[in-house]
């Protein structure tokens, strides 16, 4: 019998919607009914089974997700940012570039997972596993990361207000335990390709949100149009 706690216990018809656009492998399915359900909508999609899913560019920001598995999933560039992924199993996940700022991996499992150039400011992995995780060009200022076992990750050119120390245990588990002030400055090309993707996504939902508005000009000018000929009485 399934472990309580993996049982999906979000929204079916959010679910449905998100798998058909990744069969269909086309992500934008999924981002159009969100943005067309305005900025106070929040996708639940607690406890769902989203192992392997290819979810580039995805926009799930707020969305609770607790408790799912997200094992192997590609998420590289999605929006999470302010979402809930309590308890998620994210082994393997692609994270490559995503905006994660304030969401909250609490007792996450987020081991080998690649998390390069992520942008996880204020973000909270408290309890999580972070063990050969690779966090290269990171951003993980003002991240609360008390008790996060980070045994083997790959931290060059992160950006932590944390100072990792390593204690002396069995297995030799590296914990974050303390805020400081200190951070490890991005690299200038890093600050720029962050800068540069940020563009790009700001563009991008400018395009998208022209084309959804000649959409709907051209549907409004086709419905007011006059027939070429007229009937023939």
């Amino acid at each position: 019998m399934p472990d309580e706690k993996n049982k999906f216990r979000g929204n079916p018809h959010h679910l449905a919607l998100l798998a058909e656009a990744v069969e269909k492998g086309d992500i934008t399915l999924w981002n159009s009914f969100v943005r067309k359900n305005g900025s106070s909508f929040r996708a639940r999609l607690a406890g769902a089974n989203l192992t392997g899913f290819i979810l580039r560019e995805v926009r799930l920001e707020g969305a609770d997700l607790t408790d799912a598995d997200l094992a192997g999933t590609v998420l590289t560039r999605a929006n999470l940012s302010n979402a809930r992924l309590r308890g998620c199993n994210l082994i393997g996940a692609d994270l490559t570039g995503a905006r994660l700022n304030h969401t909250d991996f609490t007792n996450a499992d987020l081991s080998r997972a690649k998390m390069s150039n992520a942008r996880a400011r204020g973000a909270i992995f408290i309890g999580s596993d972070l063990s050969g995780t690779i966090l290269d060009g990171a951003d993980l200022s003002r991240a609360s990361m008390k008790g996060a076992a980070v045994t083997g990750a790959s931290r060059s050119g992160a950006k932590m207000k944390v100072r990792i120390k390593v204690k002396s245990t069995s297995e030799e588990v590296l914990r974050v335990d303390k805020f400081d002030r200190a951070s490890i400055d991005y690299s200038p090309w890093i600050k720029a390709l962050d800068e540069e993707t940020e563009r790009k996504e700001i563009r991008r939902d400018r395009e998208d949100k022209k084309a959804e508005a000649d959409k709907e000009r051209l549907a409004r000018k086709l419905g007011r149009r006059k027939p070429l000929f007229n009937r023939v009485k």
